[in-house]
């Protein structure tokens, strides 16, 4: 996706809102790496990386010379821990598996996994279905809803992080049938 075309990250009040205080964190301008693109080094200082149960447990960057970290889960179970970063010049964002060591692509650019990160969080916090879909029928197609049209929206935003779909093969998607499980 050219340069251009980025979409604009939310503002940190939006993602505060839905996160809660102390739970965005922000890039200052000597974290930040010289060679990511501004857009995207302007994303991480404006925006902000929230903190999300099962997604993201802790913020800290950190330049190296082929990636830049950005953040990590970990919740202490077996094989369950990763690291997000995003690779020199281009800010594509990667999930490296801690114990595995795979790589496994997230988004086309920061500005791209700050907005579904926003998409997702907005979301946990304001759905009344994803707490009880195992509760009755109702409500599991409601939260089976909910996934499909959040799915759809990051599919809008950045096309390659959704691919086909396929959960194995996509993060997005695997995130997502995830909270069913």
């Amino acid at each position: 996706m050219p340069v251009g075309d980025l979409p604009l990250p939310p503002a940190f009040e939006e993602v505060t809102s839905w996160a809660g205080a102390g739970r965005v964190v922000r890039a200052t301008e000597s974290d930040v790496a010289t060679w990511l693109p501004e857009s995207q080094k302007a994303a991480l200082i404006s925006c902000g990386v929230p903190l999300i149960d099962d997604l993201i447990s802790a913020v800290s960057f950190s330049a190296e010379p082929t990636m830049y970290r950005l953040a990590r889960f970990d919740n202490g179970a077996p094989h369950s821990a990763w690291e997000y970063s995003a690779a020199s010049a281009s800010g594509k964002v990667l999930q490296a598996g801690l114990s595995d060591g795979s790589v496994s692509f997230v988004n086309s650019t920061i500005n791209h996994w700050l907005c579904s990160l926003h998409l997702i969080g907005s979301w946990l916090t304001s759905s009344t279905a994803i707490d009880h879909w195992d509760e009755d029928g109702q409500v599991e197609e409601e939260a089976v809803a909910e996934l499909a049209d959040l799915l759809e929206q990051i599919r809008a935003l950045d096309p390659p992080a959704v691919g086909d779909g396929d959960h194995r093969t996509h993060f997005w998607p695997a995130v997502l049938d995830r909270w069913l499980y």
